[in-house]
């Protein structure tokens, strides 16, 4: 991986998986709370903008392997959204924590474990 972006891509894809995390969060509210249709409606939009940046920063990489899979995700995020207007929950919520797992799957990349020195 480029180097030069792997900051910028480290921090969008930290922000995309809190994105996802409040998503989640906030379809409980959906569920459990009158307004909080309003409120997971609002987060679906931080997705889509924390999505749409994960690939300007895969796209300014120029690496394939980068750019491939941001446009995955911002197909998986346009889905995820007709599918929640569309009110079909039986692939709209397999579909979110699939995105979440992936997006988890990411971060372990760009965080690798440290290796320790043998004392």
């Amino acid at each position: 991986m480029n180097t030069a972006y792997l900051g910028a891509r480290r921090v969008m894809a930290l922000i995309l998986a809190a994105a996802l995390l409040i998503q989640g969060i906030t379809a409980g509210l959906l569920l459990a709370s009158p307004g909080g249709r309003g409120i997971h409606r609002a987060t679906a939009i931080l997705v889509l903008l924390a999505a749409i940046g994960s690939l300007v920063v895969a796209i300014m990489t120029r690496e394939r392997k980068q750019i491939v899979p941001g446009v995955m995700v911002l197909l998986l995020v346009f889905v995820q959204m007709y599918l929640g207007f569309a009110h079909f929950k039986a692939l709209h919520v397999p579909i979110g924590m699939i995105m979440f797992g992936g997006v988890v799957h990411v971060l372990s990349t760009l965080y690798p474990a440290r290796q320790h020195a043998p004392a």
